[in-house]
């Protein structure tokens, strides 16, 4: 599959570890994210949170959280145009992410930083940061879809897995 981003492969590592960096932050400060489809759902990317230096978003839902922690790794990372939702890094959600980035063919090829995405058909339901594989191959995301989250599950924790889709 081509870069999404026009990233060289070194810098798609890099990329990758950063978002991922970002998800495990987030993950770690859980009780500290509000799961939220208001306006400060953006604050993440608005306040400029950078994983790298500890900040991270009090409000967010799903797309917000994914959006966030790809931003961290190809906008803060290497510059890179919104490849995530097309919005100049300003808003998005679940459906467009589904229309934008690619969809990864088969599950053998998930990589770290690629989105699961989840739902009945566009415009989808819910997303996800995959944040990598257990040793038995099971690809495990984190999820930022309730008060309670960020979790980090398995990606097939809910039926209703769609797709994986890369933006890196």
């Amino acid at each position: 599959m081509a870069s999404v981003s026009g990233l060289s492969k070194l810098h798609r590592i890099q990329a990758r570890d950063r978002i991922v960096a970002a998800a495990m932050l987030g993950l770690n400060n859980a009780p500290k994210i509000n799961y939220t489809q208001g306006p400060a759902r953006w604050e993440g990317i608005n306040k400029h949170c950078n994983a790298r230096l500890g900040q991270y978003p009090h409000n967010a839902d799903c797309s917000a959280y994914a959006t966030w922690c790809l931003w961290n790794g190809l906008y803060l990372g290497f510059g890179v145009r919104d490849t995530v939702n097309g919005a100049d890094w300003k808003a998005g959600y679940t459906g467009t992410m589904l229309a934008n980035g690619k969809k990864v063919a088969h599950e053998a090829n998930v990589q770290r930083g690629d989105c699961a995405i989840y739902g009945h058909g566009a415009p989808g339901e819910h997303t996800a940061i995959v944040v990598g594989r257990r040793l038995d191959g099971t690809i495990m995301v984190v999820s930022h879809g309730s008060q309670a989250g960020p979790f980090y599950l398995a990606a097939h924790y809910r039926p209703d897995l769609m797709e994986f889709r890369r933006f890196v």
